[in-house]
């Protein structure tokens, strides 16, 4: 009895660790150049990404190339787990499928 609730007890940390983990891609492209993180800027897209198997399969383009205004001399992105990427993966992390959100910001 006690090994049993041992392996449930295992079973269920090997299933939190893994949907915490993940390897998420995302291929940043366009014209401008890449700014420091500690530069602001005003906010030119947000865009969600899809994948498939905890992060290893893309289910959308995960390019940022089309969402780079082509005036943009400098950019930088920041990567989100957003509250509603949590909300979304609460019931679609159970057939593997994540979210997480990035943003794309011009500065000047």
């Amino acid at each position: 009895m006690a090994s049993y609730r041992k392996i449930i007890i295992l079973s269920l940390m090997v299933v939190l660790v893994i949907s915490f983990t993940g390897c998420y891609t995302i291929k940043v492209g366009g014209k401008g150049q890449l700014a420091p993180s500690d530069q602001e800027g005003t906010l030119v897209a947000e865009k969600r990404y899809w994948y498939a198997l905890y992060g290893a399969i893309p289910l959308s383009d995960n390019s940022t190339d089309k969402y780079i205004p082509t005036s943009a001399n400098k950019v930088r992105f920041e990567t989100k787990y957003t509250v509603l990427d949590f909300i979304i993966n609460i019931f679609t992390g159970l057939v593997t499928i994540e979210t997480f959100s990035v943003e794309i910001y011009e500065v000047k």
